[in-house]
């Protein structure tokens, strides 16, 4: 990457969205962090952004006010199967991250980065998959309902289908401001994921041209080497291509971008912060 394509990289980020404890399976609690560290590594010019922690009743814009409540208290169980009040706090950072990144990129219409992940399999009244609350949904409804935002998009290229995501939507009869595209809900594999690479801006094009802002899950699950991939099959260079054609499409289209991080489950760890490094270097490639 060379000095005169660096873009900054406005990251909204506290350290107090990770968690240390052992959550199990997935290692989504402890991303963010390293990520970060990593594309400072990369030379990327990153500014920290602050952020804060939502309230229940902000959660509770797209989630059951008893379960968010029941969640926060920790007395249910979060989508990592435990009742830990540490994670419980930590999930009001995370979605806390994502709504003000969503925020600042609808204002001055910049892209912004949110090292987040756990949302899209998230009910309205039920936590699944690792996710909890959906980040993605309370934030569309806050820009949609505080700060007249007419049309959200959500590109869901996590391997998994957002169900947690459309069961939000669905339940906050928010169908009418919110389009999602979800790559779980189409049969993306190695015999047509570069024709399905080839259409994406096309795609982006066809539904999102008229959003006000774009949730972008830049999820590397969809890896052909993950143990969880379900839908895409991706190699590590159609990961980077992927995510440059988001940036370079919604870059011509106007469209200013909100990128978290969404899942991966290969071992070590190293490898999927090593693809989640793709995605800043995507973003510092991509055309203006």
């Amino acid at each position: 990457m060379s000095e005169q394509k660096l873009k900054e990289m406005l990251v909204f980020y506290d350290k107090k969205q990770c968690i240390n404890e052992n959550v199990g399976y997935s290692p989504s609690a402890k991303k963010p962090k390293l990520v970060v560290q990593t594309w400072k590594q990369l030379g990327c010019p990153i500014t920290i952004k602050k952020i804060r922690a939502l309230s229940v009743d902000e959660i509770a814009i797209a989630h059951d006010k008893n379960y968010v409540k029941g969640i926060l208290n920790g007395k249910i169980k979060n989508g990592f199967g435990n009742k830990s009040l540490n994670v419980a706090k930590s999930l009001q950072w995370t979605t806390g991250s994502f709504l003000c990144a969503s925020i600042h990129a609808y204002i001055h219409k910049i892209n912004t980065f949110s090292p987040t992940s756990g949302f899209h399999h998230a009910g309205y009244n039920y936590a699944n998959g690792f996710c909890t609350f959906c980040g993605l949904t309370i934030a569309a409804i806050i820009l949609k309902k505080q700060y007249k935002a007419q049309h959200i998009g959500i590109l869901d290229l996590d391997s998994h289908a957002g169900d947690g995501t459309m069961n939000t939507i669905h339940k906050t009869n928010s169908e009418d401001f919110i389009t999602q595209y979800s790559l779980g809900d189409y049969d993306i594999k190695k015999h047509n994921n570069t024709e399905w690479l080839e259409n994406l801006s096309n795609l982006i094009r066809q539904n999102f041209t008229n959003c006000d802002i774009l949730f972008y899950q830049a999820g590397v699950d969809c890896h052909e080497d993950d143990p969880e991939v379900y839908s895409g099959h991706f190699t590590t260079e159609q990961i980077y291509l992927r995510d440059k054609i988001v940036y370079s499409t919604c870059n011509e289209l106007k469209i200013p971008v909100v990128t978290n991080l969404a899942g991966g489950y290969q071992k070590p760890l190293q490898k999927i912060i090593d693809l989640h490094s793709l995605t800043a270097k995507a973003f510092q490639d991509s055309e203006m």
